[in-house]
């Protein structure tokens, strides 16, 4: 079968798979607008509009805002038989706009245990397979007690034709996709099988010169999830993936063919660009009588790639550690984690990155009227660049070469009801937080710091629904050796009209 024929045969395959994905959406879609019918005759309309003015003004240096500015913005939302169509617009004396989705129509009507995805839709299987990628076509769901099925078809990039006198109009096969994930659920038990499919077309695009570096791809990635409590008291996740993916269809087949039963769930052709990812991820958390205790892992082999998501960080490796325990009859919170984070898996880079994260909370509500909360994060982070060749850096030292950042984040809030009734509410809240970074390479050591502090207090009368509040902040940045003050003074005020319409 050549590769035209093959293109056509999957081509194929997904035309008879969207067409059966049609007529049950048909049907389900049939079903939702007669159980709509009887409810408000199946049409509702709702929006919303709303009118914001800016007043700025300056002394000492010159303008950077205009005076005066205003935007004027509402939406209107249609939804007939369970079908959605948002419309909205805004106005100012800069631009205006005006947006509605029928370049983009999607629709997902639901029936009972049933749920239908028609048009520009997105799903998402997990984080290794499927995952937010926007697609055209149909899918279908159905989430019943035990068991649940997702499955979906459609095109996931438009072609784009490759024009030499537009540099930035990038060019793009056509790239079309299917996937089906399995789940069955267990008295909190659950386990789930996903399978994503997805292949570039091309014949959907003349042929492109050989600099611009595109290439038609192919992909074949299953994932399993597990999530199992053993016994009251431990609760396991696990979730494993494997993707290949061909990163040129034209590439020269390799001769000999794998024929194991493993091999043929990954139903591409191999090449010799054909690569095999691996993803994984644990969890753990075993519940104590006043605090629980959890550990994870994930491990992201280099260039994981799947065509189901449009971005993907990898080649990393991740070990956490968490901590939480509620005292006094859930009165005092305190939650806390660690982490630590590498790169380089393979030893191939010209540098590796280590980092350490730590964090801990604490939340307090001593009385119905006060509630405090604290905070503490510490993000440290070690680089080690590797020298090409003494030869290139000959008076240079290994240690003057590797970076070290230590970033530390620390905020509290308080918050005060001075009174509570059926007419009026007071209240005060004190915030502040300090932000700083260190960074160092060999002797030289930089530090920056930001401090923030804010002082509210607020008035809300019940009946009327009118509210008053005045607000003070400072602001301090220091960055080696400038040091900048900011210091604000805030008014809020709002009164519903209308019978609270507007």
């Amino acid at each position: 079968m050549t590769g035209f024929e093959q293109s056509s045969f999957y081509l194929n395959k997904m035309k008879k798979f969207l067409s059966v994905c049609f007529i049950l959406l048909a049907v389900a879609l049939q079903a939702q607008q007669l159980e709509s019918i009887g409810i408000k005759k199946g049409v509702k309309v709702n929006g919303g509009i709303s009118f914001a003015n800016n007043f700025y003004t300056v002394s000492g240096i010159s303008n950077r805002l205009n005076p005066y500015s205003y935007v004027l913005s509402g939406n209107l939302n249609f939804n007939v038989f369970g079908v959605s169509v948002p419309l909205s617009f805004s106005y100012s004396n800069q631009n205006f706009s005006y947006r509605q989705p029928f370049n983009i129509i999607g629709a997902s009507p639901s029936y009972k245990k049933f749920k239908a995805h028609i048009g520009y839709r997105n799903l998402t299987f997990s984080p290794y397979t499927l995952s937010g990628h926007n697609f055209l076509g149909g899918g279908l769901e159905y989430n019943g007690d035990k068991f649940a099925v997702v499955v979906m078809t459609g095109r996931l990039l438009k072609a784009v034709q490759y024009d030499s006198n537009n540099v930035n109009a990038l060019p793009a096969y056509k790239r079309m996709g299917a996937g089906i994930k399995l789940t069955y659920k267990n008295k909190g038990d659950q386990i789930s099988i996903s399978n994503f499919y997805a292949k570039d077309m091309i014949s959907s695009i003349d042929s492109v010169p050989a600099r611009v570096g595109l290439h038609a791809q192919e992909n074949v990635v299953w994932g399993i999830s597990v999530k199992k409590a053993l016994g009251k008291k431990f609760a396991v996740t696990a979730e494993l993936a494997r993707s290949e993916w061909t990163k040129d269809i034209t590439a020269q087949e390799v001769p000999n063919q794998s024929t194991s039963p493993f091999a043929a769930l990954f139903y591409i052709k191999r090449n010799q660009s054909t690569v095999t990812y691996n993803a994984m991820k644990f969890n753990g958390t075993y519940t104590f009588k006043l605090f629980s205790l959890g550990a994870g892992y994930e491990h992201i082999d280099p260039e994981y790639r799947t065509l189901g998501a449009y971005y993907f960080n990898n080649d990393l490796e991740n070990i956490t550690l968490n901590a939480a325990t509620a005292l006094l009859k859930n009165k005092i919170n305190v939650s806390g984690n660690i982490g630590v984070q590498r790169d380089d898996l393979n030893k191939a880079k010209s540098s590796s990155m280590k980092r350490t994260v730590g964090s801990v909370s604490l939340g307090m509500t001593p009385t119905k009227r006060l509630n405090i909360n604290l905070s503490y994060s510490n993000f440290y982070s070690y680089v080690n660049i590797k020298p090409i060749d003494l030869q290139y850096l000959p008076n240079a030292r290994y240690d003057t070469l590797n970076y070290t950042q230590i970033s530390q984040t620390i905020s509290g809030s308080v918050g005060y009801k001075l009174l509570e009734s059926d007419k009026v509410t007071k209240m005060i809240q004190l915030s502040s937080s300090q932000m700083s970074a260190s960074s160092k390479q060999a002797s030289t050591n930089r530090k920056n710091t930001m401090l923030n502090a804010t002082i509210a207090y607020n008035q809300a009368w019940k009946a009327s629904g009118i509210s008053l509040g005045l607000s003070m902040n400072g602001n301090q940045s220091r960055f080696e050796d400038n040091t900048n003050l900011y210091v604000g003074l805030g008014i809020t005020g709002g009164a519903p009209i209308l019978k609270k319409k507007l």
